[in-house]
């Protein structure tokens, strides 16, 4: 059914006309079976939606678009490796053009782990900044030495794709982290112990924010307040359902700002495939997948939300514009406050889902503290 685009949840389905037949049953050719749509709407009308007519392109970027009418049509454009990296400029420039991600004289803190997410947003940048009449533009890669980079071969793609697109490269030691958070060993080690815990779900949490906050350090010391992140359409998706299925604001896309810092993702309305077509075509081979952390392959975190993420932009691609235009809409409708961490020093959004009073640190901190890693 599902590659036939019908929903399981919209049917039931009878085996000999009046046999119930489980989701898990494996169909024998000998018998006749029915399956009963329950829902109202036309099933067959929306499926030709999904008639695929891209056998003999190599990609085609779908988009569901919506009439003010309420008219649904498919469109379909084949893409080739050169035209799709120019469909992925004219959506970053676009998108930095419409919402002034970008102005002149900025200095930008770009965290740049040297995969194919954050080394497509240095080109990019690199390629608006050479382009965009904004005079004195900087951008500054910060690659954060964490868990394995030191010894990765994206550490080193980091820094020739840097010194390729002459921006300044920068190697944020590992140690950085252990003196932000005062702990009382190194953060790789208490990622490794953390998922040996009853709160290994929580360990890919950990490690975003004690990367990101090692970054706003950087840019302190730079002088710096706007940092900018390869968070593509899937990760702010994701970041999104999160966001709905436990009531916890978050702020709006693809610009937002956290304690005294602007945080801009350009690439909010670009695809991950588009985005590895883009590298592919800019670098001249296929990007490697490395191996995830340990702490990534825990189906309890957001992995599940990524999941559904994808699923949403293939049944529906394009959601991302519609998705983040609400949020942006109901972001703008009330202020968020924030209070610094009395340990780390980050920035934490005051969540009006919860009654909790303000302990004075972040969830990260307390986390860490509850298990004895911070200097007491």
């Amino acid at each position: 059914m599902l590659r036939n685009f019908i929903p399981p949840t919209s049917v039931v389905t009878y085996c000999e006309q009046d046999q119930l037949v489980a989701d898990d049953h494996v169909l024998d050719p000998a018998r006749s079976y029915e399956a009963r749509l329950i829902e109202g709407y036309d099933l067959v009308g929306i499926r030709r939606l999904f008639e695929s007519r891209d056998s003999s392109a190599g990609y085609v970027r779908r988009r569901l678009s919506v009439a003010d009418t309420g008219m649904l049509s498919m469109e379909r454009t084949p893409l080739d490796l050169p035209s799709a990296a120019v469909h992925v400029e004219a959506t970053v420039r676009e998108t930095i053009g419409e919402f002034g991600l970008v102005q002149g004289g900025d200095r930008l803190v770009l965290g740049l782990s040297g995969g194919v997410d954050s080394g497509s947003l240095l080109m990019l940048l690199a390629a608006y900044r050479d382009a965009a009449e904004l005079p004195n533009v900087e951008i500054e890669a910060a690659t954060f030495q964490d868990f394995d980079s030191k010894w990765s071969e994206t550490f080193d793609s980091a820094a020739r794709l840097a010194e390729k697109h002459k921006v300044r490269h920068h190697v944020l030691e590992a140690s950085l982290a252990e003196e932000v958070f005062h702990l009382n060993r190194p953060m790789a080690q208490i990622l490794m112990l953390l998922m040996e815990t009853e709160d290994a779900h929580l360990a890919m949490y950990a490690d975003h924010h004690s990367t990101r906050r090692v970054l706003e350090v950087y840019a302190d010391r730079l002088g710096a307040r706007k940092i900018a992140l390869g968070l593509h359409t899937t990760d702010l998706l994701a970041g999104l359902l999160n966001s709905y299925t436990t009531g916890f604001d978050v702020g709006p896309i693809p610009q937002r700002t956290v304690g005294p810092y602007e945080y801009i993702l350009p690439l909010a309305f670009v695809p991950k495939r588009e985005l590895h077509l883009y590298y592919t075509h800019l670098t001249g081979y296929a990007p490697k997948q490395t191996t995830p952390n340990q702490w990534e392959f825990n189906p309890g975190d957001r992995n599940f939300h990524y999941f559904l993420a994808d699923q949403l932009q293939w049944s529906w691609p394009g959601i991302e514009t519609w998705m983040f235009t609400a949020h942006a809409l109901q972001a703008s409708k009330h202020t968020m406050t924030f209070a610094a961490c009395e340990n780390c020093g980050g920035s934490m959004a005051q969540q009006s889902v919860t009654d909790a009073v303000w302990s004075g640190v972040c969830d990260v901190c307390a986390l860490l503290d509850r298990h004895g890693w911070i200097h007491s």
